[in-house]
């Protein structure tokens, strides 16, 4: 069998072929893809050369196949459907897409930013599954690798340039007490606010909170009896006891929903923070993931 340089194979040559394989006249081949007599049947020349065979031979006022063109017609019908397939642009269709989407969050920004946008999904894309996983050191690693796709965190964190980002939204922080805590009779003044004990949401990479920082310039102190590692578990504890919780506002706003909580401004500045999600460049352009990021905007922008 002849080998066939490939490198001189171009891909409008296929297409002449296919023409000429179905219409099996070199006019309405032609006319088929837009081309003139005489380009056609300078095509089929060339066609001749390449696989060594005739092709298509005159019989009378008809032209036939020969057995070698008859075999090419299933494979040449497969190649270019694939290269069609290669070329088109890519589409994605929520309705109809199948898979999985990992996340890492921490308590906060599960229980903040998920509930509306899996209520989305549900209706939007219903095929897509999510896993979401606790945010953690070793998260930027499986970002890297592509175990994740999706990371939620303060931006402040983001040193590793190689990530992109998005802001989803500014959060600043109040106070949450027991809907009968005394001090609601006194008012939270600095002073009081000091006075009764506080629970702390530790988180492992810090060393001491903000707030008792911006406490010791002023010379003053609180106690802080509790220390817990989630962010939820601080607000139940605090409707059952006289501690006070500084707490992101998001958060103090869905449990005072359903919690005997109340919400106060908090008598001592703190420092706001942007919360946005983080993803790998190979997905930057990735339909789904582009679907997916403008859904988590979309709908953080309610909240």
């Amino acid at each position: 069998m002849q080998e066939i340089d490939l490198l001189k194979l171009d891909f409008n040559l296929l297409v002449a072929l296919r023409a000429l394989l179905e219409e099996r006249n070199v006019t309405r081949a032609g006319e088929k893809i837009g081309l003139s007599q005489s380009a056609t049947s300078h095509a089929l020349s060339r066609l001749r050369k390449v696989f060594d065979d005739p092709l298509l031979m005159r019989s009378g006022q008809d032209m036939l196949i020969t057995s070698r063109a008859e075999a090419l017609i299933e494979p040449l019908q497969n190649i270019l459907v694939n290269i069609e397939r290669l070329i088109q642009p890519l589409t994605f269709d929520p309705k109809t897409a199948k898979g999985t989407i990992h996340i890492a969050s921490s308590d906060y920004s599960t229980c903040v930013i998920l509930p509306s946008v899996v209520k989305q999904i549900e209706q939007e894309a219903p095929h897509l599954n999510l896993v979401c996983q606790h945010w953690s050191s070793e998260s930027f690693d499986l970002l890297k690798d592509g175990t994740l796709d999706i990371g939620f965190v303060a931006l402040s964190i983001l040193q590793d340039q190689q990530f992109q980002f998005q802001e989803l939204f500014t959060e600043d922080f109040v106070c949450v007490v027991r809907a009968a805590h005394p001090v609601l009779e006194q008012g939270l003044t600095l002073e009081s606010f000091v006075a009764y004990s506080h629970v702390l949401v530790s988180i492992p990479q810090s060393s001491k909170s903000y707030i008792d920082t911006a406490l010791e310039t002023l010379g003053m102190q609180r106690r802080i009896m509790l220390k817990v590692a989630h962010f939820f578990a601080a607000p139940l504890i605090v409707a059952q006891s006289n501690l006070i919780l500084l707490t992101p506002r998001r958060v103090a706003t869905l449990f005072v929903q359903f919690a005997n909580l109340t919400m106060l401004e908090s008598p001592i500045k703190v420092q706001s923070y942007s919360f946005g999600q983080i993803w790998h460049p190979r997905h930057q352009n990735n339909l789904q993931h582009i679907w997916l990021r403008n859904l988590i905007v979309s709908e953080t922008q309610k909240l």
